[in-house]
């Protein structure tokens, strides 16, 4: 077996080149939840997220005996997803994208029901909330695609500028800049979108 930097993940790839099918299920196991979620963030969709998932590891499966331990697997893999997310954005469904307030959140279940043993909210708290959660999810979903991923790999994945600029296939500087100016907007249309209600 070729020697890498001690990765786990990277040590698994490699056995999977050598035909050890038990390590391709590994990293499927450690890394689905975590592809699921970033797609999830991409699309807003469950559905649509787990069959981006899918596509994910189909790419990698494929993609395996071409890759080189020259960065950590985990980096390997969100550029696959980046890439899956961003061509999924191109879609023309994505062009006008709009929400019922009436429409059960999803994003909202699992804090409700904590919520609910506690204290039981108010119908209004209820309806703000949601708004609120629907409001950040607009203006996210309205992020340049290359700005939202930036975003995505570093605040929720930990990535540095460096994995993530392999992972877009830009420069470390550009991914600072792409953090930087997704940040800005976001609180500037958050904070507008707040002093409208």
């Amino acid at each position: 077996m070729k020697q890498v930097n001690g990765d786990p993940d990277t040590q698994n790839i490699l056995r999977f080149q050598e035909g050890d099918s038990n390590a391709f299920r590994d990293l499927f196991e450690e890394y689905k939840k975590k592809i699921i979620n970033f797609c999830y963030r991409f699309c807003g969709d469950r559905g649509i997220a787990e069959e981006l998932a899918q596509e994910v590891f189909l790419r990698v499966y494929k993609a395996a005996p071409r890759y080189r331990p020259d960065a950590r697997f985990s980096t390997w893999i969100f550029r696959i997803a980046t890439n899956v997310c961003l061509n999924e954005l191109r879609k023309p469904r994505y062009a006008y994208r709009s929400e019922s307030l009436d429409a059960p959140s999803t994003a909202d279940e699992g804090k409700m029901s904590r919520e609910i043993k506690d204290q039981r909210p108010q119908p209004q708290d209820v309806l703000e909330s949601r708004e609120k959660d629907h409001l950040i999810r607009q203006a996210i979903a309205d992020l340049p695609g290359k700005q939202r991923a930036a975003l995505f790999l570093r605040v929720f994945h930990g990535f540095s500028y460096n994995e993530i600029a392999r992972q877009i296939k830009s420069s470390e500087s550009n991914v600072k800049s792409l953090i930087h100016r997704g940040r800005k907007r976001l609180k500037q249309e958050l904070e507008a979108l707040f002093r409208e209600r």
